[in-house]
């Protein structure tokens, strides 16, 4: 049974942090990329939000598969907790709920 709670874990942990990436991607977070050295940037933000959001709607599909009575579980809080302390940012990790 250890086993399976390890991997519950690890789906809510990854499905937690593919969430929080694309809520910064929503709150207008951006991605570029550059097709070489020295070339200009290209937005991908759009595609890369699309694919991320894919993601996420395929690890909580298995992780309802595999883990039905625990499926609706909230995978809240965020991850980290960032904010503005005078000049300096501060941010540390939020804990797991399992």
């Amino acid at each position: 049974m250890a086993g399976h709670d390890s991997y519950y874990i690890e789906i809510t942990t990854r499905l937690r942090s593919v969430r929080s990436f694309c809520d910064f991607l929503s709150s207008g977070g951006t991605v570029g990329v550059a097709a070489a050295d020295g070339s200009r940037y290209g937005d991908v933000t759009t595609d890369l939000l699309a694919r991320t959001r894919k993601e996420a709607e395929a690890l909580d599909r298995m992780r309802r598969q595999l883990f039905p009575d625990r499926a609706d579980e909230e995978v809240s809080p965020a991850l980290y907790t960032c904010g503005l302390t005078a000049s300096r940012r501060s941010c540390k990790a939020g804990r797991a709920q399992s």
